[in-house]
């Protein structure tokens, strides 16, 4: 979808950490006929494998979620970010976040287990280095039903480097 809104001239770059996902995009991208775009295994929290100051725009939808270290993920999207570059997150936040002893890992892949209350959301944002931080839509997810005695919400965020 990604290779849809860059230029001719421009370049999608997709990241994964499983080399299951990176073959299914690759077959997908040579389905869909796209030159445009170039998947890379990398750790999102660790190291996105992509030079410092080299990308313009990070679009991610439930993945920061999946992080055990949601600041470490922003510094490295924060890292790879031109000067005025973008990112465009898609995720889910708590009114209640659970300790670790409370962690169930099937939860935890569904985004819910993981996820943050807003405030440290957008804290560990600013931890990063992100300043210009815009929150463009909070709704309830799942028609604001409670999960496990828990408010889930969905946030999509825009933050500029």
């Amino acid at each position: 979808m990604a290779a849809n809104k860059v230029s001719n001239s421009g370049k999608a770059i997709g990241i994964d950490m499983t080399d299951q996902m990176l073959e299914k995009a690759r077959e997908n991208a040579k389905k869909g006929n796209y030159s445009n775009v170039e998947f890379r295994k990398g750790d999102i929290e660790e190291n996105i494998p992509l030079e410092n100051n080299s990308v313009d725009a990070v679009i991610s939808n439930c993945v920061i979620n999946l992080t055990t270290n949601k600041t470490n993920a922003f510094k490295e999207v924060f890292r790879i970010l031109r000067h005025d570059g973008r990112m465009v997150i898609s995720d889910l936040i708590t009114d209640t976040e659970l300790s670790s002893g409370e962690v169930n890992s099937e939860q935890w892949c569904e985004c819910i287990d993981g996820a943050l209350t807003k405030e440290n959301y957008l804290s560990c944002m600013r931890q990063a280095g992100f300043e210009k931080i815009e929150v463009l839509e909070e709704r309830a997810y799942m028609d604001g039903d409670k999960i496990n005695g828990r408010k889930i919400t969905s946030l999509v965020i825009k933050a500029v480097k």
